[in-house]
């Protein structure tokens, strides 16, 4: 992350500084993790409270916090209404700020495997590249993964895995991929989509904040793709398919190892 006042921090997210307007060189939502001059922010869920680990926080050495109510700790802190929303901001805000090419990354099954070798291969070249760690891939974990770009940074893999509908477009309004993959569509998460045309709808919106000039790589074999018309016409698409080779233009096999690492080359080539 590069350095931003609290002040900034509150203009950004809305909120309200209470205490001294600091340089901060980190956001951290896990109290166990602070380095030096780390913003410590009170994410909330369902079965988890940040707020109660701010004391934990302060004590491994945190200079500021972002929370949602009062504290009573001697610590500069920014109140916002809703500390998600206020990640989320601060995410886009660098995500525009350094602005590199991002590739997003989306499918029922492979996209880790397709982001590890594209990160491979991208770090060879430039290693000044951010990417997906783990399965950091939810409304959480892609704007905390944003938080870690520096001002040095030209590229990202930003992986967006998704088990209920809404969470793909959620965080593709942050990511504004250059590059989207949709590496196929399966029988994935039906809990949360009912059927596979709802596995598609929601795969598809990836493609709903796209930056000028993007480039559309897509699964020819994937299923519902006529659903998808309406979103690329008139984008650069390049197609690779198992089962339909004599109609695509970019005909490699993702699932087999080889074959994907050729077409990540490719779009490596595109990045460049």
């Amino acid at each position: 992350m590069i350095p931003v006042s609290l002040k900034k921090i509150a203009n950004i997210t809305n909120g309200y500084l209470y205490g001294k307007n600091i340089i901060i060189n980190n956001i951290s939502s896990n109290s166990k993790e602070i380095k030096s001059k780390t913003l410590f922010i009170t994410l909330k869920g369902k079965k988890f409270d940040g707020y109660i680990f701010i004391q934990e926080a302060i004590k491994n050495g945190c200079t500021a916090i972002i929370t949602d109510r009062k504290i009573k700790f001697c610590v500069s802190y920014i109140i916002v209404e809703d500390t998600l929303i206020a990640l989320r901001k601060i995410s886009f805000w660098l995500r525009k700020k350094i602005n590199p090419k991002i590739l997003a990354i989306t499918g029922s099954c492979g996209k880790t495997s397709v982001k590890e070798m594209t990160v491979s291969i991208i770090k060879k070249y430039y290693d000044n590249t951010i990417y997906t760690i783990n399965n950091f891939n939810n409304h959480i974990g892609v704007p905390i993964t944003l938080l870690k770009l520096k001002k040095a940074d030209k590229y990202g893999v930003i992986e967006l895995g998704s088990n209920k509908p809404g969470e793909i477009k959620y965080n593709s309004k942050i990511v504004e991929p250059n590059i989207v993959l949709i590496n196929n569509i399966y029988h994935s998460h039906l809990e949360g989509f009912k059927s596979l045309l709802g596995v598609s709808k929601e795969k598809s919106e990836i493609l709903s904040y796209l930056k000028k000039n993007s480039i559309i790589i897509i699964n020819l074999d994937s299923h519902h793709l006529s659903q998808w018309i309406k979103k690329i016409q008139n984008k650069k698409i390049l197609y690779f398919s198992i089962e339909k080779k004599k109609k695509v233009i970019f005909s490699l096999l993702i699932l087999n190892y080889l074959h994907t690492k050729h077409l990540l080359l490719c779009i490596h080539q595109m990045v460049k």
